[in-house]
């Protein structure tokens, strides 16, 4: 079956998308061009880092609860135990559900379907998923700096936390949920012979 975007990935496009942009227009209306280190314009820009990887985490959870669905769908009728047991072993554990989705989350949770994760992301985009791997590292060492407000780990963070980083790092988050949502959908494929 040709690829199609995954729900997950549907969703972080538009809903996802229109809620990382509605913080972004308050930021502009806040700002309003004014340039330089205000106390609200940094701690606005430290909301949009929450916000970016709190969406990426949930676009990691809906793609994995996908997967899920597909790899047990048929096993049994609808709401049958066997299926709920089925579904509840695939996510029980599941560290995207209760810590950030970092590399190691995703190579851990995707793992329950006997999958290589970061092995299959290199096999489908060889020159991009050690900067993949190393971005999501970057991006959740802010993410906690910030959300556990450690002056330290805030002081060692080499990018500026601006505007314009965010824009660059949710282009790169682009890229990381299109890469992955076909490197899940071709391992469905050459696994169970479908996806989603």
């Amino acid at each position: 079956m040709p690829y199609s975007p995954s729900p997950a990935l549907q969703k972080w496009r538009t809903d996802r998308a229109a809620a990382l942009k509605s913080l972004v227009a308050v930021h502009s209306k806040v700002v309003d061009g004014r340039r330089g280190r205000q106390y609200a314009t940094e701690h606005l820009n430290q909301a949009l880092f929450i916000a970016l990887a709190s969406e990426f985490q949930g676009y990691c959870r809906d793609l994995h609860d996908i997967a899920v669905f597909a790899a047990t769908d048929g096993l049994a009728s609808s709401g049958a135990p066997r299926m709920v047991w089925a579904r509840a072993a695939l996510i029980r554990g599941r560290r995207l559900s209760t810590g950030n989705a970092s590399s190691s989350a995703l190579g851990n949770d995707f793992k329950f379907f006997v999958m290589d994760f970061w092995g299959s992301v290199k096999a489908i985009y060889p020159a991009k998923c050690s900067d993949w791997s190393k971005f999501l590292t970057t991006m959740n060492d802010t993410r906690n700096a910030i959300a556990h407000r450690d002056d330290t780990k805030l002081a060692s963070i080499t990018e500026p936390l601006t505007l314009r980083t965010f824009k660059r790092w949710r282009s790169t988050l682009n890229s990381v949920t299109s890469g992955t949502d076909k490197v899940v959908h071709a391992y469905l494929q050459d696994t169970i012979g479908k996806s989603w």
